[in-house]
């Protein structure tokens, strides 16, 4: 082999270690959360583009529901983990009695989205047999994806709204387990409630506010009782009630 020959295979072979050792370190970074796989950063982007739409009102929130119960499906949940740096978040929560805690996920991880953001975002924890407690929404629409445990979730349409108690009538229930999702908006299954039937439970939901340019009301919760007086047409009189009340009785 001559002197040539053997500089351009030491040259070769040393950008071919080099780039092997660059290759592990970024592996090893993104196994640990330190960096995010692209296919997470464009759904990430994507969450950004349909509430950008929902909250400029270009789509209606039952269009904006299907959209965003789509983009929850094709979810690569063990990356979207990673992304969260949900394993030490976890770790160090303080779960409540009652009801469930809520707690802020790190989105500073995500690569190209905006620092603007239109849409609300949260994660809920909680033990076995506590629950995100029963509500409906104004002006609001929101939605939920488990991220860990089981659950079992509760939606009710709002059929009528009284100053006193909605009536309200079921449309889901039903276990939810990772990965699954659901939605709520002002026109569809507006009233929600999970209750964690594992030892402990994770949530991820956004909310947008403002969705429905026709609706008077400023965006807020709405706290009811579920277990109301049932009426004809299948139909639950669910009182109104305080939080209190509500985390007294559910959470």
């Amino acid at each position: 082999m001559s002197d040539l020959t053997r500089r351009e295979f030491a040259r070769n072979s040393l950008q071919s270690l080099t780039a092997l050792a660059l290759f592990e370190g970024l592996f090893a970074n993104r196994l640990f959360g330190a960096d995010v796989a692209p296919i997470v950063d464009s759904w990430f982007k994507e969450l950004d583009t349909i509430t950008r739409e929902i909250h400029d009102h270009k789509v209606k929130d039952v269009e904006f529901q299907k959209a965003l119960e789509g983009l929850y499906s094709r979810v690569d949940l063990p990356a979207l983990l990673k992304t969260l740096d949900f394993e030490r978040m976890a770790a160090g929560v303080n779960f409540p009695a009652k009801g469930a805690k809520s707690l802020a996920p790190d989105f500073t991880r995500v690569g190209g989205l905006s620092s603007n953001l239109v849409f609300g975002r949260q994660i809920f924890a909680m033990t076995k047999g506590r629950s995100v407690i029963p509500h409906g929404h104004d002006n609001m629409s929101t939605g939920f994806l488990i991220l860990k445990g089981d659950f079992q979730g509760r939606h009710y349409d709002r059929i009528e709204d009284n100053q006193d108690h909605y009536l309200i009538r079921p449309t889901i229930d039903r276990k939810f387990a990772p990965g699954d999702a659901s939605s709520i908006s002002d026109h569809k299954d507006n009233v929600h409630w999970f209750t964690a039937a594992s030892d402990v439970g994770f949530i991820f939901n956004i909310h947008v506010n403002d969705t429905d340019p026709t609706n008077p009301k400023s965006p807020g919760r709405v706290y009811v009782d579920p277990m109301g007086e049932k009426v004809a047409g299948g139909l639950i009189k669910a009182p109104k009630i305080t939080y209190g009340k509500a985390n007294q009785l559910y959470g």
